[in-house]
């Protein structure tokens, strides 16, 4: 990867920008399903309906996210993410200001497409304004920030709510989202990509007379190239990971407490402490696992380590009797564990990444996520509906060690591609 040298000042100036945008997205990502309580009985309509507009959500974002990432990388991610941003924000706004069930299905449909800039966007940022010592970190430190959303957004909005109504919470929230956006737009200079380093040095070669260099001038890019590299062995095992973790990870946020209930005899109060304290400790695993993938790099170790022990922690949840306090215990170290390898995931997809092609190779790995989330009810749901509820953990575990076999495989792909990211 090429030495980036910006200063850790200005990696953490660029981090609180991007940082920021990024807990912005989870908190509109997450601020509708808290108040489903609240909207059954004002809308006059069921929980599946409500359910059905995050549905078209996740839809919107997987549909447009690839061509999102493509645009990333051709004219910058500064001004995508400013245009999701505000995008989102306005639909926020729109959101709290019509009563309409069909208004706002059209409504989060738009956000969902504006929700698909940030990883693309976020990562092209992150990797073209962050020297390569600093990227462990970075990534860590910028995926914290997503969780605090998701940990934060339920409290936010519901306390609101209690004071004012679920209409206030949407003017709120994109009224908070207006003012992020003009603060990247205010801090923009600090957020370069590659492709803005690009033709910096396509201008400056110009002005000391010279021809661009091939690198510099991006050439050799076709649409049929990129569609190759998103195809290509390592490109491919990532998307598969992100399925299959997500598969995993969502499983326990969905599933997770309805599990411990059914199966243990658990409280609800201490079965919904459980999954806290996993969000909690995955948070905590994101920034150790920051310092480790700077110090050792992308190692298969750190995700046998930690993957493997967050996999046998939650399989024994659903096979042992366990009192509550163990339970909560356990999961909390699992995600502790499981949250440790996120910053060598990153590492690892940028590492394959040609320069120039961040954004559409994050934005296509990332769709995994989605295609993992939406797959979820259907995984969980039969073996709950059927009266399984221990096959929650044992799934879980068993996607944890199935995304430690792709991890390993795209080790093993890219050990047999030729080296794709200058150096």
């Amino acid at each position: 990867m090429a030495s980036i040298t910006a200063t850790p000042p200005t990696a953490l100036r660029v981090l609180s920008l991007v940082g920021t945008a990024h807990f912005m997205s989870h908190l509109y990502y997450q601020a509708l399903p808290p108040l489903f309580v609240l909207m059954v009985a004002d809308l006059k309509v069921s929980y599946t309906a409500l359910g059905l507009i995050m549905t078209v959500y996740h839809v919107a974002t997987a549909s447009v996210a690839t061509p999102v990432g493509f645009l990333v990388d051709r004219i910058g991610a500064r001004r995508i993410l400013v245009g999701g941003l505000l995008i989102q924000a306005v639909a926020m706004i729109a959101a709290g200001a019509f009563n309409s069930y069909w208004a706002l299905m059209g409504l989060f449909a738009v956000s969902g497409l504006a929700f698909a800039v940030y990883h693309p966007a976020n990562y092209a940022i992150i990797s073209g304004s962050v020297r390569e010592s600093w990227l462990g970190r970075a990534f860590s430190i910028h995926a914290f920030t997503g969780n605090l959303g998701n940990a934060l957004t339920p409290i936010l909005v519901l306390a609101i709510a209690a004071i004012w109504s679920w209409q206030m919470v949407f003017f709120i929230i994109g009224g908070i989202g207006v003012v992020i956006a003009l603060l990247v737009i205010q801090q923009g200079d600090n957020l370069r990509d590659e492709t803005e380093r690009r033709r910096s040095a396509e201008k400056q070669a110009r002005g000391n007379g010279e021809a661009p260099s091939p690198a510099a001038a991006g050439a050799g890019t076709t649409l049929a190239k990129d569609l190759a590299l998103l195809m290509s062995g390592p490109v491919l095992f990532c998307f598969l990971f992100y399925v299959i973790s997500n598969i995993g990870i969502g499983g326990l946020r969905t599933y997770g407490v309805a599990g411990i209930v059914e199966l243990h005899g658990t409280p609800l109060t201490l079965a919904g402490s459980a999954l806290t304290g996993y969000m909690l400790g995955a948070s905590l695993g994101l920034l150790a696992g920051g310092f480790l993938a700077d110090r050792f790099g992308t190692h298969v170790i750190t995700a046998i380590l930690g993957l493997g022990a967050s996999a046998v922690l939650v399989a024994l949840i659903g096979t042992v009797s366990l009192p509550a306090l163990v339970i909560v215990a356990m999961l909390a170290f699992s995600g502790f564990t499981r949250g440790m390898v996120q910053a060598t995931r990153d590492l690892i997809v940028l590492s394959i990444t040609p320069k120039g092609s961040t954004g559409k190779v994050f934005a296509f790995v990332y769709n995994g996520s989605m295609i993992g989330g939406a797959l979820i009810p259907f995984i969980y749901g039969w073996f709950m509906d059927n009266g399984h509820p221990a096959a929650v953990f044992w799934i879980a575990g068993g996607s944890m060690i199935a995304a430690l076999l792709t991890f390993i495989g795209v080790k093993g792909a890219a050990g047999r591609s030729p080296a794709i990211r200058e150096t």
